[in-house]
């Protein structure tokens, strides 16, 4: 009896064991079927790689890329590290192959920019991206809170006014590149120091009116700004040592005019570009706009008014 029921449970577990066999197979080659169908219906809808260029234009960034064939449409995309996080800017469809971007204003920004093809066919969507391109932008003339960037440099001067409110305090890149460039003068046996940074609107109005009191309206515009015209305001200027002429021909003042674009800096007043700028000769002033445009506004051998096309004269005298 106990015997019958041992070969009653094999015959059993071997039919069970060949059921499931059956099912794994079938399951198996229907599976393989239908990996056989996506691959080929991928395989159709192969898309390929869109090739994206960018002008910079007076208001916006132009973006161009080739037709990718088999896209059904494109996503536009902005970082501003070319590894981190992509902001979308648009999705359009697959006969539209350009795009401006407007969305910035202010200083200089650099973004990298990328284009996803994208293709919908039956049930899987596939993509791919175009190139990587990095462009800095700005646009020709923008205000932000005020504050008026020309070609993306802040510009202070007898034309272009900063609001009272506007107090942003030193700089800190200007003052960072500032005490590299101090540290590397010792070494060559100079001695660099800020006479005068950071000013508010009150401080300058208070500084301009006692020189107005002591020179004169005229005199005085020809060396001190008015409130809301100086650069000091803005926290990207440094007068060094000693802001008068007897600082002319030191040796300091000969080792700022040769190095201090190696660290972003110019010379802002310089000799013989009294008409252009509003101001006299002043050796001591440096203005901070960053290593590359610094070294370009030098070569060109212009001030900063020349570089950008404009003026700098008071509406009222």
């Amino acid at each position: 009896m106990r015997q019958s029921r041992i070969k009653t449970l094999v015959v059993t577990i071997l039919t069970l064991g060949a059921i499931i066999l059956m099912t794994a197979t079938s399951y198996s080659n229907d599976y393989k079927l239908n990996c056989g169908s996506v691959s080929a219906e991928t395989s159709k809808a192969s898309l390929t790689k869109p090739v994206l260029t960018a002008k910079l234009k007076k208001s916006s960034l132009k973006l161009n890329w080739t037709k990718a064939e088999g896209a059904d449409e494109y996503k536009i995309y902005r970082s501003k590290k070319k590894n981190r996080k992509y902001k979308k800017l648009a999705e359009l469809t697959s006969d539209t192959l350009t795009f401006s971007d407007r969305d910035f204003k202010g200083e200089r920004k650099k973004y990298f920019y990328k284009v996803k093809a994208v293709s919908r066919s039956g049930e899987s969507i596939e993509h791919i991206y175009s190139n990587t391109i990095k462009k800095t932008v700005y646009k020709r003339k923008s205000k932000v809170h005020g504050v008026t960037y020309i070609d993306g440099i802040l510009i202070a001067n007898k034309t272009y006014k900063l609001p009272k409110n506007y107090d942003p305090g030193t700089n800190k890149k200007a003052y960072k590149a500032f005490k590299k460039m101090q540290s590397d003068a010792r070494k060559d046996g100079i001695n660099l120091f800020i006479a005068s940074g950071y000013r508010s609107y009150s401080y300058q109005k208070s500084l301009y009116n006692s020189y107005k009191a002591r020179d004169g309206k005229e005199k005085a515009d020809t060396y001190s700004a008015r409130a809301g015209h100086s650069e000091h305001q803005t926290g990207l200027a440094f007068d060094i040592n000693d802001p008068s002429s007897s600082f002319e021909n030191t040796k300091e003042a000969k080792w700022l005019a040769s190095n201090c674009t190696k660290y972003g800096f110019i010379i802002r007043y310089e000799k013989s570009k009294e008409k252009m700028t509003g101001y006299k000769y002043e050796p001591w002033h440096i203005r901070y706009l960053g290593k590359d445009l610094a070294k370009k506004v030098k070569k060109s051998g212009k001030c900063l008014e020349e570089y950008l096309g404009v003026k700098s004269e008071y509406k009222q005298r």
